[in-house]
């Protein structure tokens, strides 16, 4: 009994070890994030679509509807112009898909685990609610990561079905049970997926290789004299109250933590994704500003500390190339149809507020030198954009 009462410490520490790891190892990815482009509050705003998804097909025609609707981001650009292509490549379309059946997968995760950690009953639900469709399932384990979500499922239902067909039968008076249960605590310690363990007989046998084993107490040769005294509702007493005070509580404890170790690979996987897209997002923010500053300008650059105009001639090249001849900013940013340039040179900075107008043709507004000048900027189009 002791031994009995060790194992089930050391189940609740796993438990918990898990908890912590998981805690642990997202708190720094969350704090370093802006509460707005944490992946989760996407899944907050859609979790009933993505629950639907079952293709990636429908992954990405889902995931292009629901970014080119956000208020911010991708839609930052003026709305006289066309936005950004985001054209996924293939690298892209997989990090999309990766990143819903994570969210999915997540999801899935977060309702075992709610449902297992509930200490009150040992009755687990079977709504079919709570299970992803079997096409849906199919699509999430394509990912290499997140194929432990089926054995878990699996063992879910198997689980779930038989909390709901166990009866807590009650102890006769002067009951031997304790002895009955010392001879299982003994023989069959490993709570884990070992060849005897009791998961591993339940996972291959089902209920009724437990109670199979449940009835090897009373062939052994310590016990056919008690085998012969008793009677079989004495048998079925013992082994109905052992799977209810031992069994179930292990097998529940079993599952969460496989639940709580496959939430923590969901995640990792999510945020993986995720940084990804983000990435390609930026860039493709990046290239549209570039594209639609791209082209020949004619600029008149007046100094407030000295009163003088000074004009010159500015070509910004494509994205992704160079301009040999002159130097280009360090960087451009463009929100809605303010302009931000940053140009580095030798003895300092300079900093451009700008406003584009006029389908792009022109520029306006002024300029700030971290040697001191400062003034105003009158940018005209000379030609388009040459790739």
């Amino acid at each position: 009994m002791m031994w009995h009462a060790n194992r089930n410490r050391w189940s609740i520490f796993r438990l918990i070890g898990m908890q912590i790891f998981i805690f642990c190892s997202l708190s720094p990815a969350f704090a370093n994030q802006e509460s707005t482009s944490l992946p989760w509050s996407f899944l907050e705003q859609h979790r009933a679509q993505i629950l639907q998804l079952e293709s990636d097909d429908e992954a990405l025609a889902f995931f292009h509807s629901a970014t080119t609707q956000e208020p911010e981001g991708l839609r930052s650009h003026s709305k006289s112009q066309s936005g950004p292509s985001l054209k996924p490549s293939a690298k892209i379309k997989e990090a999309i898909t990766s990143y819903l059946r994570s969210l999915g997968a997540t999801t899935h995760a977060q309702t075992f685990r709610e449902i297992l950690a509930k200490p009150s009953t040992t009755i687990l639900p079977t709504s079919t609610d709570l299970l992803p469709s079997e096409a849906q399932l199919q699509w999430i384990i394509k990912q290499p990561t997140l194929q432990t979500l089926k054995p878990v499922i699996d063992f879910y239902e198997q689980l779930s079905t038989w909390s709901t067909t166990t009866t807590s039968l009650t102890l006769p008076p002067g009951d031997d049970f304790a002895k009955f249960a010392s001879y299982y605590d003994q023989t069959y310690q490993d709570w884990n997926e070992s060849p005897l363990s009791w998961v591993s007989i339940f996972k291959e046998n089902g209920q009724k290789g437990i109670e199979d084993k449940l009835l090897e107490y009373w062939q052994t040769s310590d016990h056919l004299a008690t085998q012969r005294t008793s009677s079989s509702a004495i048998h079925d007493v013992y082994a109905q109250h052992y799977i209810q005070t031992r069994l179930l509580p292990m097998f529940r404890a079993n599952l969460l933590t496989h639940v709580i170790q496959f939430e923590a690979t969901a995640y990792a996987t999510a945020w993986k994704a995720w940084r990804t897209i983000q990435e390609w997002q930026q860039q493709e923010q990046t290239n549209f500003a570039i594209t639609r500053l791209c082209g020949t300008w004619r600029w008149i650059v007046h100094n407030h500390q000295n009163h003088g105009d000074r004009k010159m001639t500015l070509t910004f090249p494509p994205p992704d190339e160079s301009s040999p001849s002159q130097i280009v900013p360090t960087i451009i940013e463009i929100h809605g149809d303010t302009v931000y340039l940053k140009w580095t040179f030798p003895q300092g900075v300079q900093e451009d507020s700008l406003l584009l107008s006029n389908n792009d043709t022109h520029l306006e507004g002024t300029f700030k030198n971290s040697l001191g000048p400062h003034g105003s900027i009158s940018g005209k189009r000379l030609s388009a954009c040459q790739p």
